[in-house]
């Protein structure tokens, strides 16, 4: 057996055993959840694409129903390659068609600047208003994550007519966090109270974000219940 067949081998041991020391808990629609995942919703730790990913995923089969999406949720990794790709490329991955019809599309942005790997260290979240035409950059810890205002302006030549004269880019004044792991949290709960007066109004203007910090002390203990509620119902389907 060649060097490098040995090589490939031991590498796909390698992984087996990886994964078998850390089980699948959920699958949900594209999600996988292992172990690790669930550990990080368990204490003080900075939240990963895998749960971010699978939040945006429940939001989106909960809320865009019959076939109609009222607001796009853009996963992680998919804003990750946006961030990344010349907006030239953007067709390949979007609809410019059908999102212009909805009401808006959030981004959950980190600052890692990898093509390749998942990672960063601060999560905010960067949301487009169609009604408004304007893009919000919701920064929990603010001063990080420059990259926010170009991915704005890329998804907005993106979306908008380019005879469209004004382009706008807000930072609203949103809840600061009070630590250094629970921006991929702040994320969560902003998207729930956006989500939820822009259902009802069509804008983001006039959002109350108030209540944040008050949800954000309660939504690891959610999340945890919401994948337990998903497994028993995965559960009973066998």
């Amino acid at each position: 057996m060649s060097l490098m067949v040995n090589r490939h081998l031991v590498l796909f041991l390698d992984n087996m055993a990886k994964r078998n020391q850390d089980p699948i808990v959920l699958c949900y629609y594209d999600c996988v959840i292992r172990a690790s995942d669930i550990t990080l919703l368990q204490g003080p730790h900075w939240l990963n694409d895998v749960i971010i990913g699978f939040y945006f995923e429940y939001l989106d089969v909960t809320i865009n129903q019959n076939g109609k999406k009222d607001i796009y949720f853009i996963g992680p990794e998919l804003t990750q390659l946006l961030k990344l790709t010349d907006p030239s490329q953007y067709d390949i991955f979007l609809n410019s068609t059908s999102i212009s019809e909805c009401k808006c599309i959030l981004f959950p942005l980190n600052d890692c600047d990898s093509r390749e790997s998942a990672g960063g260290s601060h999560w905010s979240l960067l949301v487009y208003c169609t009604q408004e035409k304007t893009c919000y950059h919701f920064n929990s810890f603010r001063g990080c994550n420059y990259a926010a205002m170009k991915l704005a302006k890329n998804i907005m030549n993106y979306v908008l007519d380019k005879d469209e004269p004004e382009k706008k880019f807000a930072e609203p004044n949103c809840p600061q966090q009070d630590n250094g792991y629970d921006c991929g949290i702040y994320v969560l709960c902003l998207t729930d109270i956006i989500t939820e007066h822009i259902l009802k109004t069509g804008r983001i203007s006039g959002c109350d974000y108030s209540q944040t910090k008050s949800l954000v002390s309660k939504k690891r203990r959610q999340l945890l219940d919401l994948i337990d509620e998903l497994k028993e119902k995965e559960s009973a389907k066998n």
